[in-house]
């Protein structure tokens, strides 16, 4: 238990009052606080920058992903699918031999196929023979000279697959007698 202290003489001289600390300067104490706000958006500025560049990079990353993983899924598919096409073009070219309306049936649906896999027969090219785009199976003796080097008649049909040439048109070409 404490004691309490004694109380004043009253012959005492009584204590002067503490002198009072000085106001702060209002202007001082705002001017920190601007001085305080300005540091932490100049520090959210930096994090915004820093998170941003981050997002376009990861961005960025990403695309790159979704093309490997677009080349990687073409790849597979020229593997995996384009022989089991090229297979069914065979088929669609012995099909075609026949006259009857069951083949006729046959054809059009191996072609539904064939386009729904983005196979897709190449244009009749009449004309002068194009090694390009088509391979010559034989040769027909040309009736005039003007003829000599043109296509004379498509055996085969050509096919391709986007810009890909899967199977080149198999033509004869008009030679000199």
């Amino acid at each position: 238990m404490s004691i309490p202290p004694p109380p004043p003489h009253p012959d005492a001289p009584a204590t002067p009052p503490a002198p009072a600390s000085p106001a702060p300067d209002v202007l001082n104490v705002v001017a920190d606080a601007v001085d305080g706000l300005r540091d932490e958006v100049a520090a959210l500025g930096d994090q915004f920058r820093r998170r941003l560049l981050n997002d376009r990079e990861t961005r960025r990353s990403v695309e790159e992903l979704h093309q490997e993983l677009d080349h990687t899924r073409k790849l597979a598919e020229g593997r995996t699918v384009q022989p089991l096409l090229y297979d069914l073009v065979l088929l669609l070219d012995r099909v075609e031999r026949e006259t009857d309306p069951f083949a006729d049936s046959v054809r059009a649906e191996l072609s539904t196929v064939l386009e729904k896999y983005g196979m897709t027969r190449m244009p009749i090219e009449a004309g002068v023979f194009n090694p390009a785009t088509q391979e010559a199976v034989g040769t027909v003796p040309a009736l005039s000279p003007d003829l000599v080097g043109h296509v004379a008649r498509i055996v085969r049909h050509g096919y391709a697959m986007g810009p890909r040439l899967i199977r080149a048109q198999q033509v004869l070409v008009h030679a000199a007698e």
